[in-house]
């Protein structure tokens, strides 16, 4: 009891930077914060069938519902919520493995721990809509328990058995994340249990191809020709190497691994996976008499993993860290029960213990690391572009944080790096687009602004280098052009006054504007006199009074015919 507790306690202070972590832009404002469901009167109908983020998650929403109204969009709190389900879940191994090892000691606490402090975890856990996998997890484990009671004790034993089917049921309706657990059961019939239970699968069957049928509706799966079969192949070969190389070395895990651009048959890779995966297969063969743990945990990753590997892709991500939440478990169980053979046969027990605090203390300082990167998605985006460049996902994301931020001018920056790597990003071109039409509007209304506040004070040649300036940098503002011709035309200063530059501008403009705007003519009509046109420029006074009639703006008339009379009669 003391060991899981320590277990547990140096879980909690290796995920405790999670808690000042804020929610990241990465489905958490489209699953939580902006998602009007949640907490909201019907959530039950709503959870029992949408089909939302792409999963078919009813319970996972029904405890996030809850979890707002208890208290409201708080990042701590469902931060808090994915820490106390790791927690748990860390504990359900602990008694997974003293269930299957008849006690062993060393192999619950290492297997415990290898699954609780491991930066591979840190995904699932620290990112708040990744949380049906953890809770999946927990009714997961439940009904495994359940199972192994039902399978070793004759009383109680439907009731367990059925204890266990609907803890099943559970997981599945939370996320279909195991939908190879019936073959799982099988395997563990054969060793340890040594026993044939076939009929009692059957409801696990059933609920098993449900939850593949409802999750399969959520999902927007690719077509065939968008990720082809050879590109699905590549994936599901190398997939279960790259986790399992992962766990083994944890080093620089990036929160996104992106599909390629274009997916398509890489033979290296694929040959070099299947290689593995049958390598590994023989290997565990031949151990099967002698260390048949090493088979089944074997085959219990293959099949939870399956339906991730990569032959029926989702969303952009070809790996992801999330998905060995469910399938590491039994690889942290064969790592307790390889540490308790290994505790055996090794003399120099001390060194050997000494070598798993010292591997222990390493994950869980990675593991501390890890979820320090989940603080924002500012930090989280910055490292995934940091360790891969290329990743025009993250890229784009950390664009997107940047620029909710304020932050423009490093938004602009990776906007503009998405689109080198992805030309025809349409939102980075867009967002890209919005910023730059924003600062412009920003820099003419500081402009103009400045060169009023100039006018105002008699230093007319200051403001008329602050317009041009202006003007040069957006050529396209009207706004500055008219003001512009309007004080080369009036200004008292004969060192501004320039009434043919005056009169190009006023035309552009009045060109511009279809010569339905009052204020344009009357400044066209104030260059026209500057100019020497004094005809033209009464007519077009004329137009523009007549035209602020006809608008309603007797006031802008007024104003219109006195300025006529002052610069044409000047």
């Amino acid at each position: 009891m003391v060991a899981i507790i320590a277990v547990l306690v140096a879980t909690a202070l290796a995920f405790l930077p999670l808690l000042n972590n804020a929610f990241v832009n990465w489905d958490d404002p489209f699953t939580l914060q902006n998602n009007p469901h949640l907490g909201a009167p019907g959530i039950a109908a709503w959870a029992f069938t949408t089909r939302e983020m792409g999963h078919y998650q009813p319970l996972a929403w029904l405890v996030w519902s809850q979890t707002k109204t208890l208290f409201g969009l708080d990042a701590t709190a469902f931060h808090g919520l994915s820490l106390l389900g790791h927690l748990l879940n860390t504990a359900l191994i602990y008694l997974v493995c003293v269930q299957l090892k008849k006690g062993s000691a060393v192999a619950a606490i290492v297997a415990a721990f290898t699954f609780a402090v491991h930066p591979i975890r840190v995904e699932a856990v620290a990112w708040a809509s990744a949380f049906p996998y953890v809770l999946s997890l927990t009714f997961l484990l439940a009904a495994f328990l359940a199972y192994l009671k039902a399978a070793t004790r004759q009383r109680f034993r439907f009731a367990w058995l059925g204890l266990s089917i609907g803890s099943y049921a559970l997981s599945q309706l939370t996320r279909a994340s195991a939908i190879g657990f019936p073959l799982v059961l099988l395997a563990v019939d054969a060793y340890p249990l040594r026993r044939r239970a076939l009929a009692e699968k059957l409801p696990f069957v059933i609920i098993a191809l449900a939850a593949a049928v409802a999750e399969s509706q959520a999902r927007e799966l690719p077509s065939l020709q968008e990720v082809g079969l050879g590109a699905r192949l590549t994936m599901a070969a190398a997939a279960p190497l790259i986790y399992l190389a992962r766990t083994l070395w944890p080093i620089r895990l990036s929160p996104l691994d992106p599909l390629p651009i274009e997916p398509r048959l890489a033979w290296l890779p694929l040959a070099l996976g299947a290689a593995g995966i049958a390598a590994v297969t023989l290997m565990a063969w031949r151990k099967r008499t002698t260390w048949p743990a090493l088979v089944v945990c074997w085959v219990a990753y293959l099949l939870l993993l399956g339906p991730v590997m990569g032959l029926t892709p989702s969303g952009q991500q070809a790996t992801a860290d999330r998905y060995m939440y469910v399938a590491g478990v039994p690889v942290s169980l064969f790592a307790g029960i390889a540490a308790a053979r290994a505790a055996k046969a090794i003399r120099f027990r001390i060194a050997f213990s000494a070598a798993l605090v010292m591997v222990a203390a390493a994950l869980a300082l990675a593991t501390w690391r890890q979820t320090t990167w989940w603080k924002d998605s500012v930090t989280l985006w910055t490292r995934a572009a940091e360790i891969d460049p290329r990743n025009d996902i993250a890229t784009y994301n950390l664009a997107s944080a940047l620029a909710e931020a304020g932050r423009e001018p490093e938004a602009i920056a990776r906007y503009e790096q998405t689109l080198r790597l992805v030309p025809d990003h349409e939102f980075a071109q867009h967002n890209l687009n919005l910023i730059r039409a924003a600062q412009a509007n920003k820099d003419v209304a500081a402009a103009n602004a400045t060169a009023f506040t100039l006018m105002q004070t008699g230093r007319y040649r200051e403001a008329k280098e602050t317009l041009t300036a202006a003007l040069g940098r957006h050529p396209d503002s009207d706004e500055l052009a008219h003001n512009l011709a309007r004080l080369l035309a009036t200004t008292p200063d004969p060192a501004v006054h320039n009434g043919a530059l005056a009169l190009r501008l006023a035309l552009t403009v009045r060109d511009r504007t279809g010569g339905r705007d009052p204020r344009v003519l009357d400044t066209l009509a104030a260059a026209y006199a500057a100019a020497g046109q004094l005809a033209l420029a009464r007519e077009t006074a004329e137009q523009a009074i007549t035209l602020a009639r006809q608008l309603g703006d007797l006031e802008m008339a007024r104003d219109i015919a006195a300025n006529a009379k002052r610069y044409i009669t000047r």
